[in-house]
């Protein structure tokens, strides 16, 4: 995905306007219609239920349940009422993106950043067809942006050019920030969290534990293939995207090999027991692979584990 030019504090260009209007659209509907409405039927099999919402204060009648009574309104007024509810239907997708330096690895359309935000997006298209509210937080270390949740077509377009160009100020990521900006939210929401979680085992498992109790939280790590298996190609100089910190490796030797696997190994161990911890739910998504698929089957699978599907 090649991006505009981004700019801080300043209106865009004409030309850059339309360079952003012309990628939101292809971030959008890159792949097929069906495909699309294959992960919202999925996702809306899979998403939390959100309970009973107030509808309306009535006269008892007979044949009402007496539990739903109330008994301050009946003795206020002589008679006895009776709350009505509904079942609520309309549920908060609430997306967080890693947008720290990290992301950035990867060939240009296949960096983990192109595919946390190809996700998003998908996810949000899902959500927002199914009639729910969408919102985005983008953090590295700090809060980078937010779009509060809304609906419909005009808030997706909203949403996507805000994945697009949304600078991030921070190269360093504490994705802690933007779990603890739930705070405030009042309404149950389901969260999915895209990142790479690289360093998931500096995360305070309390704040997420909270957010865990409160909301519904997946978090989806994203993956480059080359961060697990490293190619013999001779002398590498490797850099921290993060740090800036270099290290200069001889990709011959199987012992490096060997450790560098073992290093992905552990990353991997190290987000799954993140995970258990929390009480959040892992999923992983590779860049070698559209993410439509791997979304659908994820969301598919934990619905028919719920019994939804």
């Amino acid at each position: 995905m090649n991006r505009p030019p981004r700019v801080t504090g300043e209106r865009p260009t004409s030309a850059e306007a339309a360079a952003i209007v012309r990628q939101a659209r292809r971030l959008q509907f890159r792949v097929r219609r069906g495909a699309v409405a294959d992960l919202a039927g999925a996702y809306l099999g899979a998403r939390p239920g959100t309970g009973l919402a107030f509808s309306e204060l009535r006269a008892y009648e007979p044949g009402d349940d007496v539990r739903h009574i109330d008994w301050n309104v009946t003795a206020r007024q002589g008679k006895a009422y009776v709350r009505r509810f509904v079942e609520e239907r309309s549920l908060t997708l609430q997306l967080i993106i890693d947008v720290s330096a990290s992301l950035r690895f990867g060939p240009e359309g296949r960096s983990k950043a192109d595919r946390a935000m190809q996700a998003g997006a998908l996810l949000a298209t899902a959500a927002i067809q199914k009639g729910d509210r969408a919102g985005v937080i983008l953090v590295s270390d700090r809060v980078e942006a937010e779009l509060l949740p809304a609906g419909g077509s005009r808030h997706l377009a909203r949403l996507v050019r805000t994945l697009i160009v949304t600078p991030a100020v921070s190269r360093q990521t504490s994705l802690v920030a933007g779990i603890t900006h739930l705070k405030r939210r009042a309404r149950r929401a389901l969260v999915v969290v895209l990142s790479d979680f690289l360093n998931a085992e500096k995360e305070p498992i309390s704040a997420w534990s909270r957010a865990a109790r409160r909301h519904d939280v997946i978090a989806c790590r994203i993956i480059d293939p080359l961060e697990e298996t490293l190619p013999s190609v001779g002398i590498l100089r490797l850099s921290d995207a993060e740090s800036g910190a270099t290290r200069t490796i001889d990709t011959r030797s199987k012992l490096t090999r060997s450790r560098y696997a073992e290093a992905a190994e552990a990353r991997r161990r190290a987000f799954r027991i993140f995970c258990g911890k929390s009480g959040i739910t892992p999923f992983e998504l590779r860049t070698n692979e559209d993410p439509i698929g791997p979304l659908i089957r994820f969301f598919a699978e934990r619905a028919r584990s719920r019994g939804g599907l």
